[in-house]
């Protein structure tokens, strides 16, 4: 599991590390508050399907991104990794991927993902048609399809795009591709 790899703790609403500064260079411990679950869980809603709950996971990843940002410095994060390279308080894909799974991870413990189950995260490129590039994912019970829930390509506290896997590991970006379809989300 990515988190064991980068020493990083199981995480749990009574302590989580937030990644930032590259890879998971530097975290802040963080819990989640009474008040941080009902925001969690507003943000979540009530979606009816699996295409809806892809939608409200976004949702929730933003609202999660938008609590913790400030307090570790991270609000300015600036989408991709090369834009802001160098500047303070950027994330990598793999600090955004850990953050995202985490987040993840606590809406499947509060019981609001019904349509999915949690996938280890995917990762492309390995330098050979591209830079390594991972992302957070998920699987689609009722149909087997996996989604990357990437939310490295925005700046900070912006929803995650939501990209069908086979889409996604053949280089998806949306600068260059353009958004994914509603359909296919």
């Amino acid at each position: 599991m990515v988190f064991e790899r980068k020493g990083v703790a199981v995480p749990t609403m009574a302590q989580y590390q937030y990644c930032h500064g590259y890879g998971c260079a530097r975290q802040i411990t963080l819990t989640v508050s009474d008040a941080d679950k009902q925001g969690l869980i507003k943000a979540f809603g009530a979606p009816q399907n699996p295409q809806q709950e892809r939608a409200s996971m976004a949702n929730a990843v933003a609202y999660m991104e938008q609590m913790n940002a400030p307090k570790a410095g991270t609000e300015n994060d600036i989408g991709g990794t090369f834009t802001g390279y160098g500047q303070s308080g950027q994330l990598d894909c793999e600090d955004e991927s850990i953050n995202t799974t985490t987040t993840l991870m606590f809406l499947n413990e509060l019981g609001l993902i019904k349509h999915h189950r949690l996938r280890s995260q995917v990762t492309r490129g390995f330098f050979i048609g591209g830079w390594p590039h991972t992302s957070a994912a998920v699987v689609d019970i009722s149909t087997g399809q996996s989604y990357a829930i990437d939310s490295w390509f925005e700046n900070s506290g912006v929803k995650p795009h939501i990209v069908p896997y086979e889409m996604w590991s053949s280089g998806w970006d949306p600068e260059k591709d353009g958004p994914v379809p509603a359909a296919l989300q």
